[in-house]
């Protein structure tokens, strides 16, 4: 499991956030979208909103540097350990090195 360390510690990027729990008010964002932080395993995280179905772990998807939407086309990020849906918002990650 990771875990972020700069420049905020101790979040927990393997966790998602789903639209419908933001729309029924009982969780918020916690976070910009846009938010980046490096994690424990190595890997740079930027903190997005899916904006599409996204199956777990995609290892191709797309985060768009100026909205931090992302998709599940060839990009450099792999997609949080849970299925995403339109408005989910998560940890996308990709190697730092």
């Amino acid at each position: 499991m990771a875990f972020a360390q700069t420049p905020v510690s101790g979040i927990d990027v393997t966790n998602t956030i789903p639209a419908t729990a933001i729309t029924a008010g009982s969780q918020t964002i916690p976070f910009a979208i846009g938010t980046v932080c490096n994690g424990n395993d190595g890997k740079l995280y930027v903190f997005a909103k899916a904006n599409a179905s996204i199956t777990a772990s995609t290892a191709v998807c797309t985060v768009n540097a100026s909205t931090f939407l992302a998709t599940a086309s060839g990009g450099s990020y792999t997609s949080p350990a849970t299925n995403m849906v339109t408005g989910d918002y998560g940890w996308f990650s990709k190697a730092s090195v």
